[in-house]
């Protein structure tokens, strides 16, 4: 169970199995607010990571990070939005 600190830590975004590596590398540019408004499958989520490598010069993801951010943002921010808003 996660601690009121680690909530915290990773702003709007689920305290769950790979929220700190989806925080780390989405707020390099943006709000975690973004992430959390979004409501994609888990095909959505790849294409736009694509897109954001591709025209918005973000890095490349390591395939394991870039499963682990997938896993979560399928997971957590789905077509359903689950969780948005969720404060």
């Amino acid at each position: 169970m996660p601690t009121a600190a680690e909530e915290a830590e990773f702003g709007q975004l689920v305290a769950a199995e790979g929220a700190e590596e989806t925080f780390y590398a989405c707020t390099a540019c943006h709000s975690e607010m973004i992430v959390a408004q979004q409501g994609k499958t888990r095909e959505g989520w790849a294409e736009l990571l694509d897109w954001m490598v591709e025209e918005q010069g973000m890095a490349e993801l390591e395939p394991a990070e870039r499963t682990v951010i997938l896993d979560y943002l399928a997971a957590h921010y789905n077509t359903d939005r689950p969780n948005f808003p969720r404060r």
